[in-house]
């Protein structure tokens, strides 16, 4: 049966017309050469070479044996670039289906940097909301989403990624701003900007205030945090929102500071469950985790000035 070696002998000794140099590029000895090309002739049931003054001189058949087996080598060479393009990750796709919360804050940066550093990858980045993005992963209509709560569900592949605690965001000019840290008793009867109903961290802030006995003046309710950061500009109260877009928003002019009793927030990767992520996807994961993790950490050794 013809083998793997024995066309590649044959092919470099069409090339290289000499058994010396087909052995130096095969890295083999020149006798290998030689029982290699004579053991596919045996196979094959006829001449391939006839030597002519030291050089070998491929026979008819070992020409149109040889349009063959470069056409193969081609479709070999084509299969061996497209694995070193995957692996170097200079192809491929990346499906992404975000939380708003970071699709409109971080996501943006690390998303076109990854990009820039792999040119021949092409991203698509969907905003939703948690639980749309949980529906888009567990239906396998994207490679991986980042959700802002933490869960079990058979479908997906839960991966922490970075938790910190919600924060109160207010004008500088509010009262509350000249603390470096805010009771939830210090809201009692102030102006409130809520988070929604279809929020997943929204019962326990209800929760925390309930137990504490403090009634809010609910103003205004949205189901997105940027959305409550901007009502927060107009003049519309305060907010209890997640520790991303505070530090994103503390560039608008807004201060942020933590809030006793601490509100966690969590924020999360999901994958399909019954489908393997790439190394594309794990090598993102990977930078938007460890991102997360230093903006936390410097919020947390920094909580009087957050980036204002």
């Amino acid at each position: 049966m013809v083998n793997l070696r024995q066309i590649e002998a044959f092919r470099a000794v069409m090339i290289h017309k000499t058994v010396t140099r087909a052995a130096q590029t095969l890295h083999v000895s020149q006798p290998a050469v030689s029982r290699l090309i004579s053991d596919l002739e045996y196979f094959v049931g006829f001449e391939l070479f006839k030597r002519h003054k030291g050089r070998l001189i491929p026979t008819p058949e070992a020409q149109a044996l040889y349009e063959d087996v470069e056409r193969a080598f081609v479709g070999l060479d084509k299969i061996t670039e497209t694995a070193r393009e995957i692996r170097e990750f200079r192809t491929g796709r990346l499906l992404l289906s975000c939380m708003p919360a970071l699709a409109l804050t971080i996501l943006p940066r690390l998303v076109n940097e990854f990009s820039v550093r792999h040119p021949g990858i092409t991203i698509s980045l969907q905003a939703h909301s948690s639980q749309r993005v949980l529906e888009w992963v567990a239906t396998q209509q994207c490679d991986a989403g980042l959700i802002g709560m933490h869960l079990d569900d058979p479908a997906v592949t839960i991966m922490p990624l970075a938790s910190g605690a919600l924060r109160l965001v207010m004008l500088p000019t509010h009262p509350l701003a000249a603390k470096t840290e805010v009771n939830i008793r210090d809201l009692e009867n102030e102006s409130f900007v809520s988070l929604g109903q279809l929020q997943d961290v929204r019962p326990i802030i209800d929760q925390t205030f309930r137990e504490a006995g403090v009634k809010r003046r609910m103003r205004i309710e949205t189901q997105l945090s940027s959305v409550a950061c901007e009502l927060v500009i107009a003049g519309a109260g305060v907010s209890l929102i997640d520790p991303v877009t505070a530090s994103y928003y503390a560039q608008r002019g807004l201060v942020s500071r933590p809030c006793t009793p601490e509100i966690p927030f969590h924020y999360s990767a999901v994958l399909p469950a019954f489908r393997p992520p790439s190394r594309l996807v794990l090598d993102f994961l990977e930078e938007v985790g460890n991102y997360l993790e230093r903006m936390l950490k410097s919020q947390a050794d920094a909580p009087h000035n957050i980036i204002e």
